[in-house]
């Protein structure tokens, strides 16, 4: 039976970080996916600064596991050098950027260092896409911008308006509050006249009772 051969110290440490840090590697083969659209928006003709802002996140997330990965090394023991860091950062964004081998990343089942396939031309793609884009996005961010302000004098206006129509209300609650009040000092001061006029009418009864037990 033949025996397997024994993976490299670049597929090594990207199988380990599948195992050690599941988390990031999951990250990376979001931020891969995630330009993989961005890479077929551009091609469209759309998206440009798109797809470089993906780029550079793809970059990031790459760079940031392969540190991972010196760490792993150091912490075995093992000798690390810049070029088997850079060995372990193309490997991982290959395996990420592939079909056929994000399943194996994930799993930590890498056999083989891999290249990135088409970097340099997705590269040069990005590029291609910002000239294309050049001529017209001067014009396509003036029109961004004016819809933009058009949406905030729009949204400023309809909040000017609301405020003002409640302006108005608490006026007119003001009004019927003080109407109200007027209108209960006015019903108080009538009670008060009929209780004093009803308390006269009790007095003289009385004393016209005494005076015929009197009489």
């Amino acid at each position: 039976m033949k025996k397997l051969a024994k993976p490299s110290v670049p597929v090594w440490t990207a199988n380990q970080l599948a195992r050690r840090e599941p988390g990031e590697v999951r990250a990376l083969l979001r931020s891969a996916e995630e330009l993989r659209k961005a890479q077929q928006r551009a091609l469209s003709g759309k998206g440009a600064s798109e797809l470089r802002d993906r780029l550079g996140q793809q970059r990031q997330a790459v760079r940031a596991l392969a540190r991972l990965g010196r760490d792993i090394l150091a912490e075995e023991g093992r000798s690390v050098s810049d070029a088997i860091v850079d060995r372990i950062a193309k490997t991982l964004d290959a395996a990420a950027l592939d079909d056929g081998s994000r399943f194996l990343l994930r799993a930590g089942r890498l056999t083989a260092e891999l290249e990135p396939p088409g970097f340099d031309a997705l590269a040069g793609m990005t590029t291609a896409a910002g000239k294309g884009a050049a001529a017209g996005s001067s014009r396509e961010g003036k029109r961004e911008r004016v819809a933009e302000a058009r949406r905030r004098v729009k949204a400023a206006r309809q909040e000017a308006r609301a405020r003002a129509r409640e302006a108005v209300d608490a006026d007119r609650e003001v009004e019927r509050a003080e109407a109200a009040s007027a209108d209960a000092r006015r019903a108080a001061e009538d009670a008060r006249e009929r209780s004093e006029e009803a308390a006269q009418s009790l007095a003289k009864a009385e004393a016209g009772l005494r005076e015929a037990q009197g009489g």
